[in-house]
């Protein structure tokens, strides 16, 4: 009997478990990020979750929308600040989210390279 209700039971809902920021080639004497530069945005979950990655302060996210996890447990896009000051970056699934802080400066692009000011 024991058996049988661990088989029938439901499965745990997917949750995303953190976001990560990539600085990549950045760089800078008070903050790594900068406006106009892209960095990678990183969310674990799931395989088979949905997420949605948001800037509350001022960025755009490439590709745009629901971002579905692979076999790999995440989701990844390219974020872009438009705005200098503290953004708060958001991993949301389908029934949790994960964000995280970062400070902005102004960015100038220099190749591949993003030197930042404050």
């Amino acid at each position: 009997m024991a058996a049988a209700i661990v088989l029938t039971a439901p499965t745990a809902p997917a949750l995303v478990s953190s976001i990560s920021v990539s600085q990549g080639l950045s760089f800078g004497s008070s903050t790594v990020y900068g406006t106009g530069c892209s960095y990678t945005v990183t969310a674990t979950a799931s395989n088979g979750e949905a997420v949605l990655f948001w800037d509350f302060h001022g960025g755009v996210f490439d590709p745009p929308g629901v971002i579905w996890v692979g076999s790999s447990g995440t989701a990844v896009a390219q974020w872009t600040p438009l705005t200098r000051g503290t953004h708060t970056l958001i991993a949301w699934g389908a029934f949790n989210d994960r964000q995280t802080q970062l400070t902005v400066g102004t960015g100038f692009k220099l190749g591949n390279v993003c030197l930042v000011t404050s």
